[in-house]
């Protein structure tokens, strides 16, 4: 257990040990290569912008809209169109900014860290580095401009409890519990190798399960066992894990936190477990589309906003720990963490060095020695 004393010194530890492989993909002599937004024309962009990936239920994404436009220009821009592509992993994302250059749609999306030296390789982000990027490590942020770390997620699952209950299946407790049979078909996954939630959920449950960051075998054992509960059975969204159609979805901390909650609103008995056999912490980033050159006032204004006080404190509202808050940058009132999960719940949360994990890997051990397929 981390104790709340000592929290902030040891997070930074554990930070470090995580994102240590970041700094090659960001590269090493970036320099600020566009200016800040010009206020005037960023509050007429606002009217316009679209995200992907980013909805108002992601880690309080609409929220920091609404917060830094009100802030900004005094008017509410969370528009209920400005949130598109939704579902889009991380690969789509950084597909479609490519694809769709000469006719850009949206300015900014939220990506799993380990996809922002895809993004730089592809050659779609702008060179814009925000103000508060500088204040960060160097490999926290996208040397020549684009991206930054936002926010730390940890894999886990969601459980309808009524729903299992009505079955007779006790709720599971840990990624091993979660290949048992009884749980065929229960079970909602995205796609390791192009989702940056499920690629480091498949981390966690490869550790677990005794395995390591250069020998994925113990988890590929796990997943051929754990692939008959996810094969046919959608990711998951509210209204599924509401019906029973999807009663298990594993996905990041502070989202299980926020569909558990909105069930219990609604007298269903929603639990969120952190596997009782381990996960790891898994930091997210924000990229910005150099194509979208209509919007880029906009976004560069929003990608300086997002690391100030108020930007990293909505994400703890939400009940996701701010990149500046575990690198010991941001104090933050008891207030803004009454929806965190006890610290007791990650004793056996693991931190992870990115530099050894390699998407491509991941894709293809899903791909081809898992069998899961497309």
């Amino acid at each position: 257990m981390i104790r709340p004393k000592v929290k902030h010194g040891l997070a930074l530890v554990a930070m470090t040990v995580i994102l240590a492989g970041c700094s090659s993909a960001a590269g090493t002599q970036g320099v600020q290569g566009a200016t800040a937004g010009d206020t005037t024309k960023a509050a007429d962009q606002a009217k316009t912008f679209e995200t992907y990936g980013a909805p108002n239920s992601w880690a309080n994404y609409g929220q920091e809209f609404t917060d830094f436009c009100m802030a900004k220009f005094s008017f509410d821009c969370n528009r209920t169109d400005r949130s598109q592509g939704e579902d889009m992993s991380s690969a789509e994302e950084i597909a479609a900014y490519d694809a769709e250059k000469n006719n850009p749609k949206a300015i900014l999306a939220d990506i799993g860290i380990l996809f922002a030296g895809a993004a730089e390789k592809k050659g779609v982000l702008s060179s814009y580095v925000a103000a508060g990027a500088t204040k960060l490590p160097s490999y926290l942020y996208g040397q020549n401009g684009g991206w930054e770390a936002t926010f730390v997620g940890v894999p886990g699952f969601v459980v309808n409890v009524d729903y299992l209950t009505s079955k007779g299946i006790a709720v599971p407790q840990s990624w091993a519990d979660l290949a048992k049979p009884q749980y065929k078909g229960l079970v909602g996954f995205g796609k390791p190798g192009s989702s940056g939630t499920a690629t480091m959920a498949f981390v966690a449950m490869n550790l677990a399960a005794g395995g390591t960051l250069t020998d994925y075998g113990k988890g590929i054992t796990y997943a051929k066992q754990l692939l008959s509960n996810i094969q046919g059975v959608p990711e998951g969204n509210a209204d599924q894990f509401e019906k029973g159609a999807v009663p298990i979805q594993i996905k990041y901390d502070f989202n299980l936190i926020a569909l558990a909650n909105q069930e219990k609103a609604k007298s269903i008995n929603a639990q969120v477990v952190i596997p009782s056999d381990g996960s790891i912490y898994a930091p997210s980033a924000i990229i910005m589309n150099k194509y979208d050159t209509a919007h880029a006032d906009f976004g560069s204004m929003f990608m300086d906003w997002i690391l100030t006080d108020q930007g990293q404190t909505d994400f703890a509202k939400f009940g996701a720990r701010p990149i500046r808050y575990v690198l010991g940058q941001l104090t933050l009132p008891d207030s803004a963490k009454s929806l965190w999960l006890p610290d007791s719940q990650y004793t056996q949360v693991k931190t992870v060095d990115t530099s050894k994990i390699d998407i491509a890997n991941i894709a293809d051990i899903w791909q081809n020695q898992v069998g899961a397929g497309g």
